[in-house]
């Protein structure tokens, strides 16, 4: 497992091992009323999301729940129940964003406890896009394909791995925020901040009294989260992500509490190296702009450095490389790449 930089600090120890042994700890008490509450993924590498609880007088009010699975209701349970709390406690569900191992539950836990959902403006209107029927339209994404300029020999392959269902259902939200937005919950006060890039409407979450910033899949003390998993049309994730993490300055003296891995501090040195790791592709692809011109996405693509080398990729591997080329280029032809690249 990748260490940690000198500057990038675990909080908790025992959560860190925890996490890179791939096991998930029951709920924790952090201080000032908030609790991480572990959940897991049924899917994929990751073992799990870190969830929030804040339990106030006024009730309880959790961050990002979990996927929508029997185990992870029991979890959030046996959370509640070590403070003598219960599911009809519940008054807020706060999402970072919507895909399913943030969102997936809240919808169901809703229902059971009557409490207001809360998500972005801007993510209500991803979460729509996304779950649209002209979302998985093959046809629309065969467009995408020869826009990219795809050889029609690995057209139907990538067409094929396209078509898997959609993870994440369409929720209608109680309230929708915006950024600089405040929700006072549980003696709290909880600023929202807008920080698209990951999805086109994530939030962060910072309390300033207690110096606690929730940061989604946005921050992670060694994931590199991706980029652009579901926006709107017209918006440029990868200069979004970029201007989000430049946002985030502000707070890096606050002890971050991310959606996996561990709580960390040392937020300055994490936005740094996540700027670099997407920059030194964008700087690959700068460089070949002067030789490529209005060349297609898969000409970019087929020149790149992949850590599978560019003909051992196939299916989704090759669409997340296509997408990832697309953005890299939207950012270098639109002009916004400069002021990262060349910040003098």
């Amino acid at each position: 497992m990748t260490s940690l930089p000198d500057d990038v600090v675990a909080v908790d120890e025992v959560e860190r091992e925890a996490w890179e042994a791939g096991r998930l700890l029951e709920a924790r008490e952090l201080g000032d009323g908030f609790w991480s509450v572990p959940t897991s993924i049924p899917e994929g590498t990751l073992p799990g999301t870190l969830g929030y609880a804040l339990i106030g007088d006024d009730g309880v009010h959790l961050i990002d729940p979990g996927w929508d699975t029997p185990e992870n209701l029991h979890r959030i349970e046996r959370a509640l129940a070590a403070e003598e709390r219960s599911l009809s406690d519940i008054r807020t569900i706060i999402v970072t964003h919507h895909h399913p191992d943030h969102l997936g539950i809240a919808g169901r836990m809703r229902t059971l406890t009557g409490a207001r959902l809360v998500m972005s403006a801007a993510e209500r209107s991803v979460l729509a896009a996304v779950t649209a029927p002209a979302a998985r339209d093959p046809e629309a994404y065969r467009d995408t394909l020869a826009r990219w300029g795809v050889p029609e020999g690995r057209r139907e392959e990538l067409v094929a791995s396209f078509a898997r269902p959609s993870l994440t259902g369409d929720v209608e939200p109680d309230l929708q925020v915006v950024d600089g937005d405040v929700l006072e919950l549980g003696g709290h006060r909880l600023e929202v901040i807008a920080t698209p890039g990951h999805t086109g409407g994530h939030i962060c979450l910072a309390d300033r009294a207690s110096r606690f910033l929730f940061t989604g899949d946005h921050v992670l003390p060694r994931i590199y989260s991706g980029v652009g998993i579901g926006i709107l049309a017209g918006t440029e994730p990868m200069g979004d992500l970029l201007s989000s993490l430049d946002r985030l300055a502000e707070f890096d003296d606050f002890t971050v509490l991310p959606g996996h891995e561990f709580r960390f501090v040392g937020l300055a040195s994490r936005r740094g190296a996540i700027s670099a790791h997407h920059l030194r592709r964008t700087g690959e692809v700068a460089a070949l702009v002067t030789k490529l011109g209005d060349r297609s996405v898969w000409t970019y693509a087929s020149r790149l450095t992949w850590t599978s080398g560019w003909r051992g990729l196939d299916g989704f591997w090759l669409h997340s490389a296509l997408r990832q080329t697309e953005m890299h280029l939207e950012l270098v032809r639109s002009g916004r790449a400069q002021g990262w690249l060349n910040p003098d």
